[in-house]
């Protein structure tokens, strides 16, 4: 069986049963455990599973929190490294747009120190958060809520976002590699972090440290199309020498000069 086949039939188990161990997946396909783990692993990468002690479980699982709460409460400390830094970039009377993710969802609370401002976002939960700011507009784009997710996305969202300019734009992704550049896992998110682009004088990629040297499916940008990338840690100097020849200002906590 050929690896793609092999971890397509180790998805639709995972699926089935929910959660399971490498023990199960070694008995089921009769592979060794350290196949399985380099499968998991793949699998992962992809966003397709999360991978837990000993095994793995099925993003789905109702009896695991959703891949959104995975993500919330994923490097939390990072998160809040990068929103400190990245809100900085705003402006009093900005117009803002906040992709979906967990990372942006950290700069909420920051904007309350500014005035005027109006945010769009296609994330419910950012949307939650807005509403608990002060002076600030707030708007949600329209469109179809993917399951397990914090998402609105499809045409109708894109159509949305469309018609509105920003003065600037705060997303994420799933990784970033020197060759790919910057990436995510789900084409809706991708295509919607592009339109946002698109309708936005400066974007800036928030990207925690530990997902430096991951690629998945789907790019989002490259290296020349964004304008600031806020990161929680000095990157490898390959990553500094690619992102000064691509022009673009790289912020950290040792580097803060807007």
């Amino acid at each position: 069986m050929f690896t793609t086949e092999r971890q397509d039939e180790m998805l639709e188990f995972i699926n089935k049963n929910k959660s399971v161990t490498v023990e199960e997946l070694v008995s089921e396909f009769f592979v060794s455990g350290a196949t399985v783990r380099r499968d998991l692993a793949a699998m992962e990468k992809r966003g397709l599973i999360k991978r837990s002690h000993g095994g793995a479980m099925a993003f789905s699982s109702s009896a695991e929190e959703s891949a959104f709460s995975v993500r919330e409460n994923t490097n939390i400390a990072a998160k809040r490294t990068i929103a400190a830094l990245a809100y900085k970039l705003v402006r009093n009377g900005d117009s803002v747009f906040l992709d979906s993710s967990t990372t942006t969802g950290f700069i909420i609370p920051l904007l309350n120190n500014l005035q005027y401002l109006s945010v769009t976002t296609i994330g419910i939960r950012n949307a939650l958060l807005l509403s608990q700011t002060n002076n600030i507009k707030i708007y949600i784009a329209g469109g179809r809520i993917q399951n397990h997710s914090n998402s609105i996305t499809g045409t109708d969202t894109i159509d949305y976002i469309s018609r509105i300019h920003a003065d600037i734009t705060f997303v994420s992704c799933s990784g970033t590699d020197l060759a790919a550049g910057f990436t995510d896992a789900d084409i809706e998110q991708s295509k919607l972090k592009r339109q946002m682009k698109k309708n936005s004088a400066k974007l800036a990629m928030l990207c925690d440290s530990a997902k430096f040297d991951k690629t998945f499916m789907c790019v989002d940008f490259g290296f020349d199309e964004i304008d600031y990338l806020v990161t929680d840690k000095t990157p490898p100097p390959a990553y500094a020498e690619k992102l000064k020849a691509a022009n673009v200002k790289l912020i950290t906590p040792e580097n803060t000069s807007y």
